[in-house]
């Protein structure tokens, strides 16, 4: 079951990967250097259901600064559980790190409680999940971002109070 599980995260967030979408126009009135670019926005299956994220460089407000990330990622982003599930805050984070050593990073976190773990694939092929408990309580998904060298961290953590907050 957990195979089959990872399976359909690592080809749903592939598909979803693949067809991130932003549009970036440049306008051709004299000025060729000018440019539009609005965020990155997509779907990614987690533990806790499929999550819309919002690449904007904003993680949610009230993100744990305690939080452990890999050294060298950057802020990417925030997200929201697509059915509206509330006592959540999702942040992404992107990395120029290999996802599987991003991946180790988390599964073996001395700052972290773990419950559970699953990997699959390889290089731009790799995804993984790591399931949290404890004061984190949540999870953290891995992917190698495809079409560049960066690897997305996409973290969910529940709130213990239950209050909803999510941002997209």
């Amino acid at each position: 079951m957990r195979t089959r599980l990872v399976l359909v995260i690592a080809v749903s967030c592939g598909l979803l990967l693949a067809g991130c979408s932003s549009s970036s126009k440049s306008s051709d009135n004299g000025n060729r250097n000018s440019t539009t670019t609005n965020a990155k926005n997509f779907h990614v299956e987690t533990p806790d259901g499929q999550v819309s994220l919002s690449l904007d460089g904003q993680l949610p407000p009230n993100w744990p600064s305690s939080f452990p990330i890999p050294s060298g990622a950057t802020p990417a982003g925030s997200g929201s559980l697509v059915n509206g599930g509330s006592g959540v805050m999702i942040g992404v984070y992107t990395t120029s790190q290999a996802a599987s050593d991003v991946f180790n990073f988390y599964k073996t976190n001395s700052s972290l409680t773990v419950t559970s773990s699953n990997s699959a694939g390889a290089g731009s092929a790799f995804v993984g999940t790591v399931k949290l408990g404890g004061s984190y309580d949540g999870s953290s998904v891995v992917v190698e971002a495809t079409g560049n060298s960066s690897t997305n961290i996409v973290i969910t953590l529940k709130s213990s109070s239950g209050a909803t907050t999510t941002t997209t």
